[in-house]
């Protein structure tokens, strides 16, 4: 990764090992150390963590990186755009596997039902960024076992090992080209729907105030998962955990 440039970005940092993306980029941020939107990436994490801070398993081969992006307004719809982009590089990239390759609602990337990429969406106002926690399951060859049954790795599926490098500028090549639109027409529904994983499901949703099940009938342009309750009245959501 060393020498990685894109033009999404001015700048980007290529690490080792560190603690985590997101708290890297944090402390870039805080140290006045980065400008203009910026990249952080590292083979490997030792405490990289996902939504709820839940542990992300970072060994060495898969991919971890946070984009930070300067300007952008907050938008619940963003991780869902990023999740669309990263499913169809590796989608564009590995067609065989485009069937068995799911967006699930609100951060995650599913293959053969199995968990292989989760995105971290969070605005940061006091920098005036965006930033986007990713980590990718790639190359990694075997997971612990509270992890065999429910993660994936590309590795595992294709069994050959993954340009890493080529898959990141893939990613921010379809991020880059499909942003305007996104921008002026919000998210491409008919592709997330395509790909989701809980369309048409039974879904349980605890949104922290209260716990909602229902049928998952898509999502809408602003991001909501959309549940068609069993009083047949269909209700959007912004936020929550799917109850698995």
């Amino acid at each position: 990764m060393e020498n990685f440039k894109h033009i999404l970005f001015d700048e980007v940092f290529v690490f080792g090992c560190i603690n985590s993306t997101i708290a890297k980029s944090q402390k870039l941020l805080k140290e006045e150390q980065a400008n203009g939107n910026f990249l952080v990436v590292s083979r490997s994490q030792k405490s990289g963590h996902g939504r709820n801070k839940n542990a992300w398993f970072s060994p060495d081969g898969g991919i971890y990186m946070s984009a930070n992006l300067l300007g952008l307004s907050p938008d619940p719809a963003l991780t869902l755009f990023m999740g669309i982009s990263i499913h169809k590089a590796i989608a564009e990239s590995f067609p065989y596997i485009k069937k068995d390759l799911h967006i699930k609602w609100p951060n995650d990337l599913y293959l053969d039902g199995k968990k292989i990429c989760g995105i971290l969406s969070q605005h940061l106002p006091k920098y005036r960024y965006h930033s986007f926690g990713i980590g990718i399951n790639t190359n990694i060859d075997e997971f612990p076992d509270n992890l065999k049954n429910i993660a994936i790795s590309l590795f595992d599926s294709l069994h050959f090992q993954i340009d890493n490098k080529k898959l990141i500028t893939k990613i921010f090549d379809i991020f880059s080209h499909d942003f305007p639109k996104f921008i002026e027409n919000g998210l491409d529904l008919e592709y997330y729907n395509k790909f989701s994983l809980l369309k048409d499901k039974e879904v349980t949703i605890d949104t922290d105030f209260a716990v909602y099940s229902g049928v998952c009938r898509g999502i809408n342009k602003n991001g909501a998962i959309v549940l068609q309750l069993p009083s047949k009245m269909n209700q959007p959501f912004f936020g929550g955990s799917i109850v698995d």
